[in-house]
């Protein structure tokens, strides 16, 4: 009777055993699990900023859009810009250079990461566009814009007022410091989120595909 005991106790500590390993076990799976979520979310989170604060691509839109440039298509289906005839341009070399260099002092993280308010944005805005407006009218012969029938200059008012709509989606980024907080919350939600639950961040790539189409004039314009 006694060895009957003595045989359940000791069946009852192995069953004790094994379940303490068993949870050990998953113990250290989900700390594994854990550490790899942290690196993934902290690496999703270091695209982001780095998505949402990259203006090379818009700086480059802008460009081929001043160039007048045409999209094509060759006959692998690669996607290429084609230069315009020559009485098709409407910048030279210089003015494409001076407007792109003025654009370079708005579009970029010092401006996004500000913190505005509404009536400081339109002060700003007020004077930028009256300065632009006139550097370009002060400038138009050397800009390129002097042709025979002073065609070119007709299109300054439209220019002018895409490159201050433009500047200004810039300062409303900023609006509040709205922007700075995004990636503040968005940090914080990474951070504190259960495994298998991760944020889905696009992709740089898969977002630049969506956002801007060689062949679709559309998709040059930000939504």
């Amino acid at each position: 009777m006694e060895e009957l005991v003595d045989m359940s106790y000791i069946k009852q500590m192995q069953n004790d055993l094994a379940e303490e390993r068993s949870r050990r076990i998953m113990s250290d799976q989900n700390n594994v699990m854990n550490q790899a979520t942290t690196m993934f979310n902290s690496e999703q989170n270091e695209n982001l900023v780095k998505w949402q604060l990259d203006i090379k691509e818009e700086l480059m839109r802008i460009e081929h859009l001043l160039r007048k440039h045409i999209p094509r298509r060759d006959a692998e289906g690669n996607e290429y810009f084609e230069e315009p005839s020559k009485e098709n341009k409407l910048f030279n070399e210089k003015g494409v250079q001076e407007i792109l260099n003025i654009l370079a002092w708005y579009l970029n993280k010092n401006i996004i990461l500000s913190d505005f308010d509404e009536k400081e944005i339109n002060i700003r805005m007020h004077q930028f566009a009256i300065e632009f407006n006139d550097f370009l009218f002060n400038n138009y012969h050397e800009f390129g814009l002097a042709d025979e029938n002073m065609e070119k200059v007709k299109h300054i008012p439209m220019i002018v007022m895409n490159v201050v709509n433009t500047v200004e989606a810039s300062y409303h980024r900023a609006l509040g410091g709205k922007e700075r907080d995004s990636l503040r919350t968005a940090r914080t939600v990474t951070q504190n989120e259960p495994l298998g639950q991760q944020m889905q961040y696009p992709s740089m790539n898969n977002n630049m595909q969506n956002k801007f189409k060689l062949l679709h004039p559309t998709t040059w314009f930000p939504k």
